[in-house]
């Protein structure tokens, strides 16, 4: 397992992950609706392929900053145009998952060459309009006595209770900031992650997609309910260098909840596209 670094600096500033050395090459890890950076951690230091990873927290998630009233999708572009620029010239990898393989879509139809390389996970293009994710959300509770009960009662009840309990040990950690009245508060407003689900079918995806000419895998779980293969196989066709791919044994969460499988996937990816250290494609 690789060492893991850390670094502190401007919010749109990566949290470094792993590490190897300036030989190897940088990906640019961004994470779903309602988590943070942090959760990519296990992911990131299981990969076989020697890679610098970093990773931000997007607008209204963990050190960043608020998501504005009314600001759309194209925010979290900015946020992940801002941390591949930090993180110094050079095209990147990126891998993102839900939110985040969305924002890097939309960062690379705004800015091509960015990135050499986007794997997405479950990107939200192409979801059913079902109030019951946004509803859901708006339900959750946002303020806690501390992490330690935050954890206790995520981990009795799903889907949180399905991650792996070393991502979810990182969730709690990075996703709660000390509430002035006491207690620990989250980092992600329940507002603020109900309406990025109520707003997900309003993104502009469709006209960026044609836009993004670098080669893109779109990884979908061969278990989730959230993202259908039709419609995510209807979005890819409008990549002009898309594939898609079902992955055996994985629902939406399913980075966080294996992320070693899930690792061993981007391995296999990174090495049918060339990249240094990239271990065998899984049959």
């Amino acid at each position: 397992m690789a060492d893991v670094a850390e670094t502190t600096g401007p919010w749109y500033e990566p949290r470094l992950l792993v590490d190897p050395g300036a030989a190897a090459r940088t990906a640019l890890f961004c994470h779903a609706a309602g988590f943070t950076g942090l959760v990519w951690r296990s992911c990131a230091t299981r990969l076989s392929t020697p890679l610098r990873v970093a990773t931000p927290d997007l607008r209204g998630h963990g050190g960043a900053p608020p998501l504005a009233e009314g600001a759309g999708w194209g925010a979290f572009a900015d946020d992940a145009l801002a941390a591949a620029g930090a993180l110094g010239p050079g095209p990147l990898i990126g891998v993102g998952h839900s939110l985040g393989g969305t924002a890097l879509l939309l960062a690379e139809a705004r800015a091509p060459g960015t990135f050499d390389l986007l794997v997405c996970f479950e990107p939200i293009l192409a979801t059913r309009d079902d109030p019951a994710f946004a509803e859901a959300a708006a339900r959750r509770r946002a303020v806690f006595p501390s992490r330690a009960e935050a954890r206790a009662r995520y981990s009795a009840r799903p889907p949180l209770s399905l991650l792996a309990p070393e991502v979810l040990d990182d969730y709690v950690d990075s996703g709660f900031a000390d509430d002035p009245g006491g207690g620990v508060r989250l980092r992600c407003d329940p507002a603020v992650e109900a309406r990025l689900f109520r707003t997900a079918t309003s993104c502009p995806w469709r006209g960026a997609l044609p836009l993004v000419r670098c080669p893109v895998v779109l990884l979908r779980g061969a278990e989730s309910v959230v993202v259908a293969r039709e419609p995510l196989a209807a979005a890819c066709a409008e990549l002009p260098a898309g594939r898609l791919r079902d992955v055996p044994g994985l629902d939406h969460l399913g980075p966080l909840v294996r992320p070693g499988a899930f690792a061993e996937v981007l391995d296999g990816v990174f090495a049918e596209h060339g990249v240094p250290g990239g271990g065998a494609v899984p049959g």
